[in-house]
């Protein structure tokens, strides 16, 4: 289940997703949707996810349609751009972690040890 449709995008994209751009804002949704429900272990209501579910998922989609494949680093004065073989931003960015914390599960430690009761005394012979 995608927690974001493609009318979500582009309304924060601030244009219609095209034609040719629609299977893969689609399969970015499904891939956004699993890295959030992987992340975000805590309890949720899977029924009616949060709304920064959906903001985080439209973001990172931008964000993924934003970068060329294959490039790795930009930089626009000097025109200086890196190309790498395996150039890849699939994963949630330090920004939408942030956002989805509170829907973490929190680590937590557990008392290992127990209440020993004391020995009973036994009497002298």
């Amino acid at each position: 289940m995608a927690f974001a449709t493609p009318a979500d995008v582009a309304a924060r994209l601030g244009r219609p997703v095209l034609t040719d751009e629609q299977a893969r804002v689609n399969a970015l949704l499904d891939d956004v949707s699993a890295f959030i429900t992987e992340y975000c272990t805590g309890s949720w209501d899977r029924q009616a996810p949060p709304a920064t579910f959906r903001a985080v998922a439209c973001h990172e989609v931008i964000r993924w349609l934003s970068v060329t494949p294959g490039v790795i680093s930009e930089r626009t004065g000097e025109l200086e751009v890196q190309f790498q073989a395996g150039a890849s931003v699939a994963g949630l960015s330090e920004a939408a972690k942030t956002g989805l914390r509170r829907y973490r599960r929190a680590l937590s430690s557990i008392p290992l040890t127990r209440e020993v009761p004391p020995c009973p005394t036994t009497p002298s012979p």
